[in-house]
């Protein structure tokens, strides 16, 4: 398997085999052992150079753009089939997916916490709304630079998966 991997401005090769009952990932042509123990969906304990790590990597299902919680940091990053990444760059196409006008409601849950108002511009990143699914609070993010048109949803009520919480101008 291989991979575009964007973390802020830079692009890394990222190749992953697994041999030997272990991962190993070449990153740019330097290659690392990777042990890795599965504690859910999204979440795995990694030893990386024999260092233990939790990871969880979380994506809205729709693009390639993941949130990485690594090291107690939540870290935007953009993975991608390296070969369609490849050929996307060839036709002069963008990798990175573009802001919706409607922000949907990636889950149902509660919301808890509204964190922008009608007007307010966001960027790339902000917080705009927290939402509890399965006694944990899911902080949902701009994915760009936008305007609030308007708020669909109350602190305090549910939302089913892909009920309209926002719209942006």
């Amino acid at each position: 398997m291989k991979y575009l991997v964007k973390l802020a401005e830079k692009e890394f090769d990222v190749e992953i085999e697994y041999r030997s009952e272990k991962y190993y990932a070449t990153i740019n042509g330097k290659e690392i052992e990777v042990q890795a123990t599965n504690l859910g969906e999204s979440r795995s304990i990694m030893l990386l150079n024999n260092q233990s790590i939790e990871v969880d990597v979380r994506t809205d299902g729709y693009s390639s753009e993941r949130t990485l919680f690594f090291l107690g940091q939540e870290i935007p990053v953009n993975i991608e089939n390296y070969n369609l990444a490849q050929l996307k760059k060839t036709a002069g196409m963008s990798s990175v997916s573009k802001m919706e006008t409607t922000l949907k409601a990636p889950m149902p849950g509660m919301i808890l916490n509204i964190k922008v108002s009608v007007g307010d511009t966001v960027k790339k990143g902000d917080p705009l709304v927290i939402i509890e699914a399965m006694k944990m609070e899911n902080v949902i993010k701009a994915a760009g630079d936008a305007v609030v048109k308007s708020i669909n949803v109350e602190s305090g009520k549910s939302v089913e998966k892909d009920d309209k919480i926002l719209e942006f101008e």
